[in-house]
């Protein structure tokens, strides 16, 4: 008996280990930076709801924007990571314009987003560039 319970326990542990935790207070989407921009849209980032997202200020829709590898939040700003470039900080509900690509939530890579997906909805945006709008 005592050892089908170990065998379990290191069973169910195995299962533990290899399962994707959900997200962690603060995270953000990320996948790797691939520099097609095809859109540009200027609105700002809000925080609800543990989502960072991105409010459209033509369309108003609200959009998931997608980091490039190596970028961050804290909670009041992202530093935006850009390969080759140094890195730049964005304030959360300032103005600015975002460059990047409509992606569709199966074709961004990493084992993480579908936690993003499910808890934020909207649609991703893979963004490449930011600067203030004005």
């Amino acid at each position: 008996m005592k050892r089908s319970v170990s065998v379990l326990i290191a069973l169910l542990g195995g299962c533990a280990s290899n399962a994707v935790h959900p997200l962690r207070p603060l995270e953000i989407p990320i996948a790797p930076y691939n520099g097609i921009t095809t859109a540009a849209l200027t609105g700002s980032l809000m925080y609800e709801g543990g989502c960072l997202m991105f409010r459209d200020d033509d369309k108003r829709v609200h959009l998931v924007p997608i980091w490039p590898d190596g970028s961050t939040f804290n909670g009041t700003s992202v530093i935006f990571h850009e390969p080759g470039r140094a890195d730049q900080r964005i304030v959360v509900g300032e103005e600015i314009l975002l460059e990047g690509q409509p992606l569709q939530w199966s074709r961004v890579p990493g084992q993480r987003i579908v936690l993003h997906q499910r808890r934020c909805g909207g649609e991703p945006f893979a963004v490449l560039g930011v600067r203030p709008a004005n």
